[in-house]
């Protein structure tokens, strides 16, 4: 048979054989990602992208078809075949070509991590394999190994789309005289605590678990025997803090804190009016508008995370489905920031060509450079600060600034404010590599770093210093005076919210107890081995803090179906200091460069004395 018409036999059982790689890669979440081969993240653009790379792989396996099948392979010679083509295209695009593409480096240290690609690969070079041979060989009764292959990939996307919520207190490791019970399953990306004085549970769902993922941000309260029932919906994802003044409930959600007047009807919440305290919050980018607490003059507290990694749009930010979505955003100074003038080259992913490049500065849109000496002008809605608002006007000002994602907030009953603020990540144009993340105790006027400085050290420092040799000069020429931290936690071990103690049954009061979420590898770094996701007690005189709970056995992480922590994101005292809540975000993989969230894995904990 002539070579052009194997391989255009090839391409054809490639593109049948791409249809069953792109339903494990739907699955598991990362087709949307592989759309940004042609500038977008969602999934028809990524299935295109599957498909073409996958009838170019198959027109050239079928030019090489004939130095390897004899006339008429078996069954044990076109899988061996497949397999090494699945191999191949595995090692050569998921693991080097697509990060390199999108700006992260190639071949991670724990490559079988990824295990959902290989997947994919294997099942798309056996079915290429076999529908090219039944087609060489004329042999139909060969087709049957991939219409197999095909079902069992579509029952596999099913399997990957969702997963089971199961919980098991025995699974759990804490301090004598405690003990774990379950509260609630079922629950959809939670992120958020609120505990009313009558006892009465508020959680929010967030309904964004990054990229382009997303179910229903709403707020829901938990009932007897842990049902839930919604109170309101209609929020713009991540919703991402809750909190409570009498009968009053303020809302955390992208770019807005909303109030929801409550009232009660024959023993059930419901929302008697809604408005819009604050709007415009600049959260369109990597982080957004996250929790809030009210202080002790009545004022609300509210953490506003960055639109970027290190203060520069990157085609790292084209991965996280925003820099296309809106071309014009980045992050707003918290002060008038006089600009060192170094710009960053980069990929320009706004278009389809791959040599095109383009410079972005500091505190500009994609492709805006910046002259040495510029002042930038503050915004009175900034990014990465703490704002103070007036809960009657709405009028917001600057509490505290540096922070890149001051993600959970709390008071102390002795007045101090709290703030965990998660470090930098290995991607982007000033990518960082090993950075801290951090609790600090928050002062008013006070600057903690961003994006100069990982707590008190510049990141020119050689400990943070990518393996990409990325420029982390500073991008301010006048930087105040650096706040230190208070706790320093391990790179990537995420502090998330947190709750102090006031004492009661629970006992310890004023210790801190913050969740750690654990890593977001490889798209934040690349570490080979995951890190525990779990709750600790900080001390707030020195620091210092130790394990409170955590998975038996040193799991990491409970996985799909297993029945300790999956990913702590939330705690909170009753308000009479009886029990600690744990909300548990529920099971989050990360896939090649793509995160896949489950919908109603979410479980709320519950510790208390024995």
């Amino acid at each position: 048979m002539k070579r052009y018409r194997l391989a255009a036999l090839g391409a054809a059982g490639g593109l049948i054989g791409a249809l069953a790689g792109a339903l494990v890669l739907w699955g598991a979440w990362m087709l949307p990602v592989l759309g940004l081969l042609f500038t977008r993240a969602n999934p028809v653009l990524g299935g295109l992208a599957v498909g073409l790379l996958g009838a170019l792989g198959g027109a050239i396996y079928g030019l090489v078809y004939p130095l390897w099948a004899p006339k008429r392979p078996g069954p044990a010679a076109l899988a061996a075949g497949g397999l090494v083509l699945g191999l191949v295209t595995w090692v050569a695009g998921p693991l080097a070509l697509v990060p390199a593409v999108l700006g992260f480096p190639p071949f991670p240290a724990a490559p079988l991590d990824q295990l959902a690609s290989l997947g994919a690969f294997l099942a798309y070079g056996v079915v290429t394999s076999f529908v090219l041979g039944a087609w060489v060989a004329r042999r139909g009764r060969l087709v049957g190994v991939p219409a197999a292959i095909l079902a069992l990939s579509a029952t596999a996307a099913l399997f990957l789309l969702r997963s089971a919520s199961s919980t098991d207190p025995a699974a759990l490791v804490l301090p004598r005289g405690y003990r774990a019970e379950v509260v609630a399953t079922g629950l959809t990306y939670p992120t958020s605590l609120a505990i009313a004085p009558d006892g009465t549970v508020f959680v929010g769902e967030a309904g964004f678990a990054y990229g382009p993922k997303e179910a229903i941000a709403r707020v829901v309260t938990i009932g007897a025997g842990g049902a839930l029932r919604e109170i309101a919906r209609g929020f713009e994802g991540p919703l991402n803090g809750l909190a409570l003044r009498d009968d009053e409930l303020y809302v955390s959600h992208r770019g807005k804190v909303s109030v929801l007047t409550l009232s009660r009807e024959q023993g059930q919440i419901t929302v008697a009016g809604r408005r819009d305290l604050v709007s415009g919050l600049p959260s369109l980018g990597d982080h957004h508008n996250n929790d809030l607490v009210f202080g002790p003059d009545g004022s609300l507290f509210l953490g506003q995370g960055t639109a970027t990694n290190t203060g520069v749009v990157g085609s790292d930010n084209f991965v996280y489905a925003w820099a296309d979505r809106h071309p014009g955003f980045h992050d707003v100074p918290s002060r008038g920031w006089t600009l060192t003038g170094r710009n960053y080259p980069d990929l320009d992913l706004r278009t389809a060509r791959p040599a095109d490049r383009t410079e972005t500065g500091p505190f500009a849109p994609f492709g805006t450079t910046r002259d040495e000496g510029t002042t930038v002008e503050p915004g009175d809605k900034p990014s990465g600060a703490i704002l103070r608002i007036d809960p009657e006007t709405g009028q917001t000002t600057v509490y505290a600034d540096g922070l890149r994602n001051p993600y959970g907030l709390a008071l102390a009953p002795d007045g101090s404010l709290y703030a965990t603020n998660l470090g930098y990540d290995d991607r982007g144009v000033r990518a960082v590599r090993q950075s801290p993340d951090w609790l600090v105790r928050v002062h008013r006027g006070a600057w903690y770093g961003w994006p100069d400085f990982a707590g008190q050290l510049s990141l020119t420092d050689a400990r943070f210093a990518s393996r990409r040799g990325v420029d982390l000069r500073p991008l301010i020429a006048n930087p105040p005076a650096v706040e230190p931290p208070l706790a320093e936690f391990p790179p990537h071990a995420s502090p998330m919210k947190l709750a102090v103690s006031p004492g009661g049954a629970f006992g310890d009061q004023g210790g801190i107890y913050v969740a750690l979420f654990g890593d977001a590898q490889p798209l934040t770094e690349d570490l080979g081995s995951a890190l525990a996701t779990r709750v600790v007690r900080v001390d707030p005189l020195t620091g210092e803090y130790r394990t409170f709970l955590e998975n038996r056995g040193g799991r990491a992480r409970a996985g799909r179906y297993g029945g300790g922590l999956k990913r702590a994101v939330g705690v909170a005292f009753a308000p009479g200091g009886e029990a600690l809540y744990v909300l548990d975000f529920g099971h989050l993989e990360m896939t090649d460069l793509a995160p896949n969230a489950i919908p109603r894995t979410g479980v709320l904990w519950r510790v208390v004395p024995e």
